[in-house]
């Protein structure tokens, strides 16, 4: 098949040529898992800035998106993707979802479920 000859796998796609060249790096992250893709955190972080802040208008719309698109903190941004590391290491450690939620809210370290979260989860499994 084509998908498995190796120059077909090795080749980009344009879009990726197109980012990369412009001096960007390109990420292609999984679909339908939002706690893998921090752009999906800063989203809901904008949507709910844009509603406090709108009255509804299309005037004050165009005024307010751009504002508001380039106001996140780089604090809340980094947080953001903490976060996706914190979910892809419950992740590879086996976790499913509703697990992985739990040792995230449980645990805060640097990009990790700890060993007691594991533990406690052991617990509540068995």
């Amino acid at each position: 098949m084509l998908s498995h000859q190796q120059d077909f796998k090795e080749e980009k796609p344009l879009i990726q040529i197109i980012i990369e060249e412009a001096g960007h790096k390109c990420w292609f992250l999984p679909k339908f898992h939002c706690e893998l893709n921090p752009i999906e955190m800063y989203w809901g972080w904008v949507k709910v800035c844009f509603c406090n802040a709108g009255d509804g208008t299309f005037p004050t719309v165009k005024c307010i998106v751009p504002e508001i698109l380039g106001a996140c903190p780089i604090q809340m941004i980094h947080a953001f993707f903490c976060k996706t590391w914190h979910y892809m290491d419950a992740y590879k450690k086996g976790l499913n979802a509703q697990q992985a939620e739990y040792a995230i809210k449980k645990y805060k370290s640097q990009r990790c479920c700890g060993p007691m979260v594991m533990m406690s989860l052991g617990v509540l499994l068995n």
